[in-house]
């Protein structure tokens, strides 16, 4: 009978990153308590990947900002390391402070609090799913580069400043900033016996492995790059939202947490995750080039123009990145996450229209 590397409990278990951190987690033996909204979708995750089952213990969690919410879930224990995936996003909301900034507040330090009244002396990290989002600064312009953001910097849009413009991307970049600054200050005024670990990645893009009943559940970070080319929504190259940004594999911030948990040098650090450049052309040429039966679907734009004119956008210092994690770490290509991403979504397209000729 195998020994499990240790207990984790991971928040949000059912999501886009978090199912690749379960299987991750799997395949180094551990087991997972995963929280999740409601049984049913622990039974979707299930009934997708039934060998996870014996891997994998549930507890449900309606709202991870409530008082008390993690009690029942740390009477289940006791937990090596926590990771903190759940977070509420959702840009249709119009109260800003209620519905998106005090919850992404309350689900970090809700379990922080938790960790330090219940976590127990085995409990030795958390590792937090924070965003580039909190980094980088909102006022920034697009046509002219500063110096390469790094860990030590903070964006600087205050929730009054997005309530005041209804900006909702404000809302949720303040909403990041601080939720990460409250866990920080917890941190600091209670010295609990865990540390932690925040990881900011960029734009997450990659193979989708959790549940999806069809192309309207695909992750918003897939769609708005890749599948909009693939299901038509885009037909010119120009005018698409984002001409320009940065993207990180999902497979690459997967690993990242786990290697958090156990990397001493991570503690108490914020770590940047982000791959390179990535154009809305660029995804052009590379699914054309791979994909050929894909060519009547695809716009085709202008192959050699991959950055258009005007933008300059600041780039990325992820050297804390190779420091802690080490010779062996390195960041998939944008060509491979494209290109996995692409296959992925082919594969889900069969399969829901095989769904759809059985119903």
């Amino acid at each position: 009978m195998s020994t499990s590397a240790g207990r984790v409990l991971l928040t949000g278990a059912n999501g886009f990153l978090a199912s690749h951190i379960v299987q991750g987690l799997i395949a180094q033996k551990y087991h997972i308590v995963g929280t999740v909204r409601s049984k049913a979708k622990a039974q979707e995750v299930i009934a997708l990947h039934p060998s996870w089952k014996s891997h994998i213990t549930w507890a449900y969690i309606a709202d991870i900002g409530a008082t008390n919410a993690y009690d029942e879930v740390f009477g289940t224990g006791p937990f090596d390391y926590i990771i903190h995936n759940a977070s509420p996003v959702d840009f249709t909301v119009t109260d800003f402070q209620g519905q998106m900034i005090d919850p992404a507040v309350r689900g970090t330090t809700t379990l922080l609090e938790a960790a330090q009244k219940l976590g127990g002396p085995l409990l030795k990290r958390i590792v937090i799913s924070g965003s580039t989002a909190s980094v980088s600064s909102y006022f920034q312009s697009d046509n002219e580069a500063r110096q390469p953001w790094t860990e030590a910097d903070w964006n600087d849009v205050t929730a009054e400043y997005a309530i005041e413009k209804q900006d909702i991307f404000a809302a949720y970049m303040a909403s990041k900033r601080l939720a990460e600054q409250a866990a920080w200050k917890f941190m600091a005024d209670n010295a609990p016996k865990f540390d932690i670990t925040v990881l900011n990645p960029n734009v997450i893009i990659g193979p989708m492995l959790q549940p999806l009943a069809g192309p309207e559940q695909v992750t918003s970070t897939n769609l708005f790059p890749v599948y909009n080319f693939i299901n038509g929504t885009y037909k010119d190259i120009n005018g698409i939202l984002f001409p320009a940004w940065y993207f990180v594999d999902v497979r690459d911030v997967a690993r990242a947490h786990i290697l958090s948990m156990t990397t001493s040098a991570a503690s108490n650090k914020r770590i940047l995750l982000v791959s390179g450049l990535i154009t809305p052309q660029m995804i052009v040429n590379i699914i054309r080039k791979h994909f050929p039966s894909l060519h009547s679907r695809i716009i085709e734009g202008n192959p050699e123009k991959l950055i258009p004119d005007g933008f300059e956008l600041t780039d990325w210092d992820v050297s804390r990145s190779f420091e802690i994690f080490g010779q062996d770490w390195e960041y998939m290509n944008v060509e491979k996450t494209v290109t996995d991403t692409v296959k992925d979504l082919l594969s889900h397209e069969k399969k829901w229209a095989n769904v759809a000729k059985i119903a």
